[in-house]
């Protein structure tokens, strides 16, 4: 058989490793993902309930499922702020150096777009804060049944190989028990130093369940 030349190598690259790259998947960023525009004047799921503090994976990629077995409540919530971020870790502070899960958390809704969330934590502490889904360029409700869904994309890093690029997608929404399901999603796009060439896209994600209490 023939060797395969420099420049065919090159071009069988290219030809294969853009297939690898997915498309992203953060709302506004198009094909399938929800529009910010379209969905500016829905509502937003009511997800006002009582739910446990630790949450039990239900999906997920490989390396998930095997490593990220559960998850805390008080990390499905967005901060609006560095001090909300810092009220909450005062509360779980075990003073040994690591953060108690919270035993459950409580959630209210304030109006359409915005919460109370209290966490209750072993030591007796509780943490409260407000996240605010008002910005709906930024977060994207789906309507009264549906999800509360953001992200976003453009964060560069680099690799040995050469230059990446992620996005991030995350949502909260219920299950029909009425569990609280907390999804988060990243992709890293890869491509070599050399001749700017994809070479794919390395995908993170996982989804947690966080039981509804009486």
């Amino acid at each position: 058989m023939r060797p395969i030349s420099i420049v065919s190598s090159i071009a069988i690259v290219v030809a294969c490793s853009g297939c690898l790259h997915a498309p992203s998947n953060y709302p506004g960023s198009g094909a399938g993902n929800p529009d910010p525009v379209k969905y500016a004047g829905e509502s937003c799921v009511d997800l006002s309930g009582r739910y446990e503090g630790t949450g039990e994976i239900i999906d997920g990629d490989p390396g998930s499922l095997q490593r990220d077995r559960i998850s805390r409540l008080d990390r499905a919530f967005p901060f609006s702020d560095n001090q909300q971020l810092a009220d909450v870790r005062a509360a779980a502070d075990r003073g040994d150096g690591f953060k108690a899960y919270p035993v459950q958390g409580v959630v209210e809704k304030n109006s359409d777009r915005t919460f109370r969330v209290t966490f209750i934590y072993p030591n007796s502490r509780k943490a409260v804060f407000s996240p605010s889904f008002e910005d709906t360029r930024k977060y994207v409700c789906t309507g009264s049944k549906g999800k509360i869904v953001w992200g976003g994309g453009g964060q560069q890093s680099r690799s040995e190989l050469g230059p990446n690029q992620t996005d991030f997608m995350a949502a909260l929404y219920l299950d029909e028990e009425g569990n609280l399901i907390a999804e988060d999603r990243m992709q890293v796009h890869m491509r070599l130093r050399l001749f700017d060439i994809p070479t794919g896209t390395a995908q993170h994600y996982t989804v947690y369940r966080f039981k509804r209490l009486p």
